[in-house]
């Protein structure tokens, strides 16, 4: 369970990014000001959606730092009153880190509490054990570009190469979701290939489809180790 403090003045719509991973036990306190009342609505919608409670605490006065004490005032009532989960503050204010330092070192027990600039990177540097966080970890690892690149021009070469198969059929409006069928799916898998058409599109529509892309990319092979 995480408790997300929203610091808007500092992030303003972009610390909702993540809201989509927000699930029914979270819970979301976005702090503002008269100078910042205004958020994306997709956003908010998100966390809405997501079945979160959703509390918003506008300060009475502004002033230096105001925000911040109201934000470092609201966890220790939540660690006082016996919340034992996660506080996420979201901001880019490094000035949080004594409030972290305060919770890891000074209170008994340790209290976990995160800093991170938005909710996605929150979730993502957790030590939390959900399918929530390895999504986020896998959309945020580094990848080599050039590699990426690489494969990019093979997945537009097979889009391509199906779309001329298929171009004179009945079945030519069903390129894309053919495509995700044979996505993936390496030459030394034919029967799962076979299996997950037929599943797809039916026995008749998905034997003629399976045949059709066996004998396709069955003649480019060949057409392959011909040239090598």
């Amino acid at each position: 369970m995480f408790h997300f403090m929203i610091d808007l003045e500092n992030t303003r719509s972009r610390g909702l990014q993540g809201a989509e991973y927000l699930t029914a036990d979270d819970c979301v306190t976005i702090f503002y000001s008269q100078t910042c009342v205004k958020l994306e609505k997709g956003k908010l919608q998100q966390i809405i959606d997501a079945g979160s409670v959703l509390d918003i605490r506008r300060l009475r006065r502004t002033g230096k730092n105001a925000l911040d004490f109201y934000i470092a005032s609201r966890i220790g009532e939540l660690f006082g009153g016996g919340y034992s989960g996660i506080v996420a503050i979201v901001s880019n204010d490094k000035g949080y880190n004594a409030v972290q330092d305060y919770w890891s070192s000074c209170a008994k027990p340790a209290r976990k509490v995160l800093l991170q600039s938005n909710i996605e990177q929150c979730i993502g540097c957790s030590n939390e054990s959900s399918d929530r966080k390895k999504l986020i970890q896998g959309k945020l690892q580094e990848v080599n570009l050039e590699t990426e690149y690489r494969l990019y021009g093979e997945r537009l070469k097979m889009r391509r190469a199906l779309e001329d198969i298929f171009s004179d059929t009945s079945y030519r409006n069903l390129t894309g979701q053919i495509f995700g069928v044979v996505e993936g799916r390496k030459e030394s898998e034919p029967r799962g290939l076979y299996l997950d058409t037929i599943k797809r599109f039916g026995r008749e529509d998905g034997l003629e489809i399976y045949r059709r892309i066996k004998q396709a990319f069955g003649a480019e092979r060949e057409r392959a180790a011909d040239e090598s």
